[in-house]
């Protein structure tokens, strides 16, 4: 079972979201992602208090001073960046750290979620998730058309884009908690990071998404294999030793992602 932390960005402090990242490889973690957030309107614990960081500024910063640990954005917000822009930014961080990148990726908050207030005040209306999910779905296929040399397509559609990637396509995994986005992930991405609550409903999530990316790999449509992971939203200890406690797991799941704060 691999174990990986994801570290709330808002408060400002840049360098000590870095320093956190650099002892959790230290402590033998292995992934650090980071939100993707414009305003820390956008955080549950204080919002509006602070600034938000820049992901892909932090991951190249964590990735200047790590050598080991899996890095990704968990995840980034399609309504924040075209397609060729965040495929511009992963291949950038690919060359930073080969190998060593996964770009986790969302369709933005629903207009019932906290972070909701970011969209207020950007004056994005969020839209209702089978819309959201649609667009992700175009969005997933414009960043593997960008990558495999061609062009974006639906709403996203350019018009004979080149140089953008250099490198080679990241791993792209879907973030998020209903049935759909399951659906959506074993169909289009390499992987899911499940926000569910622990008990029966999250189980069954697990079971299809293993069945649904098992089956394309047996099919040869993922040679790296299909990850599912799990979002664990009680934060890892402030003290001395990073430290996770017990979390009950589905069988399945390859991953667990702790929340933590700098």
């Amino acid at each position: 079972m691999r174990r990986d932390l994801v570290i709330s960005p808002f408060g400002g402090d840049a360098r000590a979201i870095v320093d956190l990242a650099v002892r959790a490889e230290d402590d033998g973690y292995d992934g650090v992602w980071v939100f993707d957030h414009i305003t820390s309107l956008a955080s549950l614990t204080a919002p509006g208090v602070g600034a938000s960081r820049d992901p892909f500024a932090l991951l190249g910063a964590i990735a200047a001073r790590t050598s080991r640990v899996r890095l990704g954005t968990l995840v980034a917000n399609l309504h924040n960046r075209h397609p060729a822009q965040l495929a511009l930014a992963m291949d950038t961080l690919g060359d930073l750290a080969p190998g060593r990148v996964v770009c986790g990726l969302g369709s933005g908050s629903a207009p019932s979620s906290p972070f909701a207030r970011e969209d207020a005040a950007l004056r994005r209306a969020p839209a209702p998730a089978p819309e959201r999910r649609e667009r992700l779905g175009e969005y997933v296929t414009s960043l593997r058309a960008i990558w495999n040399g061609s062009d974006a397509v639906g709403r996203y559609a350019t018009d004979g884009l080149a140089g953008v990637v250099a490198g080679q396509a990241p791993p792209i995994v879907l973030g998020g908690g209903s049935d759909a986005m399951v659906e959506l992930a074993g169909a289009v991405a390499d992987g899911i990071n499940l926000n569910t609550a622990v008990g029966p409903r999250q189980a069954a999530q697990v079971a299809r998404a293993r069945s649904l990316g098992d089956a394309r790999v047996r099919a040869g449509e993922l040679p790296g294999g299909f990850e599912v992971s799990l979002f664990v939203a009680q934060p890892v200890g402030a003290g001395a030793d990073l430290g996770v406690g017990e979390v009950e797991v589905p069988d399945g799941v390859d991953r667990l992602v702790f929340l933590t704060r700098p």
